[in-house]
């Protein structure tokens, strides 16, 4: 298999606008994709998961979704919840 490689010479400045233009498209495509906030305590997590907040305690000390510990507030990825319910929903 034979590859074509063509080289052009680009200036310092035709470079740069080039790079500068690829990492525009680039940040415009990661603001557009919204990341959703996280679920902030038990109480927040019963809503999203609408259960009681004694069962959404209950999933999080079993160990059902990862979570990470702010002090004495409790964070949740939405998508991480998610995932792993449909897991479960599965039965995987």
């Amino acid at each position: 298999m034979q590859n074509n490689i063509s080289l052009t010479q680009v200036s310092p400045i035709e470079l740069r606008a080039i790079i500068k233009e690829v990492v525009s498209d680039a940040m415009v495509n990661i603001k557009s994709q919204k990341a959703q906030p996280f679920i902030k305590g038990i109480h927040e997590l019963a809503k999203f998961l609408r259960v009681s907040p004694a069962r959404a305690q209950q999933l999080k000390n079993e160990g059902a979704f990862p979570y990470w510990q702010d002090g004495r507030t409790v964070l949740f990825d939405p998508e991480k919840v998610r995932e792993a319910m449909n897991q479960v929903s599965k039965g995987a």
